[in-house]
C-alpha cells in the first residue's frame, strides 16, 4: 500500500480537528459547569435528569403545601390558646365572684365578661394568607358573627346546629362552608367523583365549631333553697360567657355556678381540638424533615447526572491541551513533503 503525503495530511487534519474539538468540549464544560447543554449529547443522562427535575419539582411544592400547613395550624393554635386563656380567666372569676366576700363585685365581673366574649370573637376570626383559619372553607367573610344576640356561624345560628357522621347540619341541612379542607402533601392525593380520600391527603381544616362548641342542652342544679332545675343551655363559649353575665346582672349565683361548671366542659372541648393541632403540627414537622432529606438526595442525582466535577474536568481538560500541543508538533515536523508522492 502506498502511502502519499496527501493520505498523512488527511488523516492529520481528522485528527487535529476531533482533539480540537474535544479541548473546546471540555473547555465549555468548564465554562457552563454542566456535563451536557443539549438531549442529544446523551440521551440517556438527559432522559433521567428530566424525570429527576420532575420530581425535584413536584418535591418543592409539597414542601410550599406543608409549610403553608403548618403555618395556618400554628396561626389556629396561637388564637385557641387565647381564647382557652379567657375561658380559664373566667372560670377563676367566677369562682371568686361565687365568693362571699366578693358578691358585691358582680357587676364588675359582668362587665369584664361582656369583654371577653367580644375578644372571643375576635380570635375565632383570625386570619392566615387572606382565610379565616376556623371558618372552613369560607374565604370571604368573617365565619363568626353575632345577630340579635345569637352567635352565628356562615349565617346559621350556632345553638341550632349539630354534628351527624362528622358533618354539621342545622334543620336537616349541611351547614355551609363546614367541609374540610385537604392538600396534597405527597402520599398520593387521590380524588374520586370531586371528593378527596380523606386517607390520601391532609387534613388542614380547624373547625370553629368544634372549638367554640355548637348545640345546646340541658344542665341540672339546686339553689340555694335545694330546689332543682333544669333549663337548656348553650354549649358554645360566646353565648354562655353571655348567660354568665345575665346571671352577674341579676345576681343568680346558684345559675351562674352552674354555668362555670358547663364552660368547662366547652373549655375541656377547646383544650382537646389544640391537643389535636400539636399532634397534626408535629406531624407536618416529622413530614417536612423528611421531604427536605429527599430534595437533597434528588439533588445530588441532579447534580451528578448534569453537572461536572470541577477537578475531575480540569484534569481532563488539561490531558486534552497536551493533545492538541502535540497533535499541532507532529503536524509541524511529521508532514514534510514525501518523496512517495513522486513514485509511480
Amino acid at each position: 500500500m502506498r502511502i502519499t503525503n496527501n493520505y498523512m495530511t488527511r488523516n492529520y487534519l481528522n485528527n487535529l480537528n476531533n482533539s480540537l474539538s474535544l479541548y473546546n468540549e471540555s473547555a465549555n464544560k468548564l465554562t457552563t459547569g454542566r456535563k451536557i447543554s443539549k438531549m442529544s449529547d446523551d440521551v440517556s443522562a438527559g432522559t433521567r435528569a428530566l424525570s429527576v427535575r420532575t420530581q425535584s419539582y413536584k418535591n418543592e411544592q409539597i414542601q410550599d403545601n406543608v409549610k403553608k400547613a403548618g403555618e395556618s395550624l400554628d396561626v389556629a393554635e396561637g388564637n385557641l390558646t387565647s381564647i382557652k386563656d379567657i375561658l380559664q380567666s373566667v372560670n377563676e372569676q367566677t369562682m371568686t365572684a361565687l365568693n362571699g366576700t366578693n358578691i358585691s363585685a358582680s357587676n364588675i365581673f359582668s362587665i369584664n365578661f361582656t369583654a371577653l366574649k367580644n375578644q372571643v370573637i375576635e380570635f375565632a376570626n383570625c386570619r392566615y394568607n387572606n382565610s379565616y383559619v376556623l371558618g372552613g372553607t369560607n374565604n370571604t367573610s368573617a365565619p363568626f358573627t353575632v345577630e340579635n344576640g345569637d352567635l352565628m356561624y356562615n349565617g346559621v345560628r350556632v345553638n341550632d346546629i349539630e354534628k351527624t357522621e362528622g358533618k354539621f347540619y342545622s334543620d336537616g341541612t349541611e351547614v355551609p362552608f363546614s367541609e374540610s379542607t385537604y392538600i396534597d402533601i405527597g402520599i398520593g392525593m387521590s380524588v374520586k367523583n370531586g371528593v378527596v380520600d380523606p386517607r390520601s391527603a391532609f387534613n388542614m381544616s380547624v373547625s370553629g365549631l368544634d372549638c367554640l362548641g355548637y348545640g345546646t342542652s340541658e344542665i341540672t342544679y339546686e339553689d340555694i333553697d335545694g330546689n332543682e332545675h333544669t333549663m337548656t343551655v348553650p354549649n358554645n363559649a360566646y353565648d354562655i360567657l353571655d348567660e354568665m353575665s345575665k346571671c352577674l346582672d341579676e345576681k343568680d349565683y346558684d345559675k351562674l355556678g352552674a354555668l362555670n361548671d358547663h364552660l368547662k366542659e366547652t373549655l375541656n372541648g377547646l383544650i382537646d381540638e389544640i391537643a389535636d393541632i400539636g399532634v397534626r403540627t408535629n406531624y407536618l414537622d416529622v413530614h417536612y424533615e423528611r421531604l427536605e432529606e429527599e430534595e437533597y438526595v434528588l439533588t445530588e442525582i441532579q447534580n451528578n447526572l448534569e453537572y461536572i466535577k470541577d477537578t475531575d474536568e480540569l484534569i481532563n481538560n488539561k490531558n486534552l491541551e497536551y493533545s492538541w500541543l502535540l497533535t499541532l508538533q507532529y503536524g509541524g515536523k511529521i508532514l514534510p513533503q514525501s518523496l512517495m508522492d513522486y513514485v509511480q
